[in-house]
């Protein structure tokens, strides 16, 4: 399923195919997953498309977490991460990314930091 692709301090890097999940683990136990769609931040195209109503259904606790050079990432439990991993993946292979608007783009530095 998803490739761990490098792991330093409390931040875990996955991949899994044109996707990239950036996981970092934070002081209170919970965890901050942002997401990398051939270089883009899909954060934002994916809560306007309500993705954030699509995981409340499943009693998911997420908070948009925005303290990473002001990009939008998901924060939830760190029990959690997993699942709201898969309901990414499964809400996006079900809204089409190709046709969001793509603009928040990762510079090629700084996703690895």
């Amino acid at each position: 399923f998803m490739r761990e692709e490098k792991r330093k301090n409390n931040t875990v890097w996955y991949r899994y195919g044109e996707y990239s999940f950036k996981v970092n683990i934070l002081d209170s136990g919970k965890a901050v997953v942002w997401v990398n769609f051939k270089g883009f931040n899909i954060a934002f195209p994916i809560i306007i498309r309500e993705f954030l109503y699509v995981v409340e259904e499943f009693n998911l606790d997420v908070i948009v977490n925005s303290e990473w050079n002001g990009h939008k990432g998901f924060e939830v439990k760190q029990e959690e991460v997993d699942f709201l991993v898969g309901e990414i993946l499964n809400f996006c292979l079900e809204n089409n990314l190709d046709t969001m608007d793509l603009v928040e783009e990762y510079s090629a530095n700084e996703w690895y930091e």
